[in-house]
Parts: C-alpha cells; structure tokens; sequence
C-alpha cells in the first residue's frame, strides 16, 4: 500500500484510508484556481525498486490574474 500522497495546494482530492499500488488518483483544481496549465492531473501508486511511491504530480492552481 502506498501512504496519503503530498497535497497541493488548491487542488481537491477525495480521500482514502489505504492506497494500492497501481492506484491513480485524480486532483483538480478548486473553483477559482485554476490560471495556470495544467489545471488537473493524476498521481499514480508505483512500486520502484523496492520502494512504493507516488509518481510526480507536476500541477499549480492559482488565482493569479497573471
């Protein structure tokens, strides 16, 4: 099983007790912050070399007018 994953600010995910390896999880940004592409995306459950990890999640949500 994999632990909670990191969160992002600004970004709602609904949450689980347990997570499992080969699980993806989708985040999207909450109303408002979504300026910055990407506005949503997944992180995936892996077991590499050994270790269990969640990939990386490259995603902002901001309410920068910018």
């Amino acid at each position: 099983f994999c632990g909670p994953p990191r969160t992002i600010p600004h970004a709602s995910l609904s949450l689980n007790k347990q997570y499992y390896v080969g699980q993806v999880l989708h985040f999207k940004c909450q109303s408002g912050y979504d300026k910055r592409s990407p506005i949503s995306g997944t992180r995936t459950c892996k077991k590499v070399n050994g270790k269990i990890i969640w990939t990386h999640l490259d995603m902002q949500c901001t309410n920068d007018s910018s």
